[in-house]
C-alpha cells in the first residue's frame, strides 16, 4: 500500500496497566459497540490488543462513513495504548482518507481524555471536589 494513500495508525498512551484499563475502556467505548476480548494467555505472551472494537466514523455526508478499529493494547507494565486504525480491507479512497484524517484524531482524543479523567488525581476529580 502506498504511504500517501494509507490511513495512518493513531495512538495515545494512558497511565493505566492493561488489566485495569480494559474495564475503563469498555465503559468509555460502550456507545461504539461491543468489544472483542483477547485470550488472556495470548496477551501474556504477545503484544496483542486486549480489546478491539469495530465501528464507523461518521461524516457530514451520510454514506461516507469509514470503518475503523479502536483497540486497547499493553504499552508497558504500568501503561496501556489506545489506538485507532482504518478498518477497511481495501486501499482507502480519497473521501475515506479525508473522513479518517478529520475524525479519527478527535475520536482518539475523546476516548483517551475520558480514560484519563477517571484516573485518581485527574482534573475532573479536582473539579468534582
Amino acid at each position: 500500500m502506498d504511504a500517501l494513500n494509507a490511513c495512518g495508525y493513531l495512538s495515545r498512551v494512558v497511565a493505566l496497566p492493561v488489566a485495569v484499563a480494559d474495564a475503563v475502556f469498555d465503559d468509555v467505548t460502550r456507545s461504539l459497540g461491543a468489544s472483542a476480548h483477547a485470550d488472556p494467555t495470548a496477551l501474556g505472551t504477545a503484544l496483542l490488543p486486549a480489546r478491539r472494537i469495530r465501528t464507523r466514523l461518521g461524516s457530514q455526508i451520510p454514506w461516507a462513513g469509514v470503518a475503523v478499529e479502536v483497540e486497547l493494547a499493553p504499552w508497558s507494565r504500568s501503561r496501556s495504548e489506545v489506538g485507532v486504525r482504518y478498518g477497511g480491507n481495501r486501499q482507502p479512497r480519497a473521501l475515506a482518507r479525508h473522513v479518517y484524517e478529520k475524525f479519527a484524531p478527535a475520536l482518539l482524543d475523546e476516548i483517551t481524555d475520558a480514560i484519563n479523567s477517571r484516573l485518581p488525581g485527574s482534573q475532573a476529580d479536582r473539579r468534582a471536589a
